[in-house]
């Protein structure tokens, strides 16, 4: 129960006045794919936009507050246990507050079945190094991310690959340390009970249109402590989530086309 801590938390303050609760949208591309034997890739690229909101009679204005590409090698001890390294870049405008950000990456992952109900655990370490660029003063910032994925074929698997499907999913940041030197990666625990600052959960529905790509439609909503007096910023967010699978051999095709 640990991890919705945050989320119970939060909802408690929603109604304070430097809290701030905005909504937008977050497009993602995931690629997967195998390389060679149990050993494949990840690629993913996401972005968090707001819509402008005056909150307080202050104006946020809209814009693009997170940009996020990572590279992780994923590979595959059967068809339960996963684990992965890589890269990742970060290029954030929180209402003028810039930074670019490092994040090497260090994650396990576990798959089971609850009848068709699939349940994925991953567990991933990420050392971050933010950079201030209106300072030039980098930190860094070591996080443990507990995310718990949920995903509901509404159609049999056993007789086609194609079919609508429901997805859900609860991510739980534990900050070991924060940076210090701007907003991003930030440590602000959630009172003195906790070093939880960050919760991600979201719903959606997709459809499967083959063992190659499938295309989701969802909200997505996030909790973060952003200051010290535990002031919290709320994202309600249209989601749009889009899964592509490229082997190597693929890849390499395309090249010599």
């Amino acid at each position: 129960m640990k991890r919705f801590l945050i989320l119970f938390i939060c909802l408690s303050h929603q109604l304070t006045a430097q809290d701030l609760n905005l909504k937008g949208f977050t497009p993602n591309y995931y690629q997967t794919g195998n390389i060679s034997g149990g050993l494949g890739y990840n690629l993913n690229v996401s972005s968090i936009s707001s819509l402008s909101e005056t909150i307080a009679n202050k104006e946020y204005p809209s814009g693009q507050l997170h940009f996020v590409a990572q590279l992780l090698l994923i590979q595959k001890f059967n068809k339960h246990l996963t684990a992965g390294v890589g890269y990742g870049y970060g290029n954030h405008n929180i209402f003028g507050l810039k930074e670019t950000e490092n994040r090497y990456i260090g994650q396990v992952g576990y798959l089971h079945n609850f009848g068709k109900l699939a349940v994925t655990h991953r567990l991933r370490y990420e050392y971050r190094t933010p950079k201030n660029l209106k300072t030039n003063i980098v930190d860094d910032a070591s996080i443990l991310r507990y995310q718990t994925y949920f995903t509901l074929p509404l159609y049999n698997p056993k007789e086609t690959k194609k079919g609508f499907y429901l997805s859900a999913s609860n991510e739980a940041f534990l900050y070991l340390k924060g940076a210090t030197n701007g907003p991003v990666s930030a440590k602000n625990g959630v009172y003195e009970m906790s070093n939880l600052s960050e919760d991600w959960a979201h719903l959606s529905c997709g459809y499967n249109m083959s063992g190659k790509a499938r295309v989701e439609l969802g909200y997505c909503f996030q909790a973060l402590i952003r200051d010290k007096q535990y002031d919290v910023r709320y994202l309600n967010l249209a989601q749009l989530n889009v899964y592509v699978n490229l082997n190597w051999e693929d890849l390499q095709s395309w090249w010599y086309l």
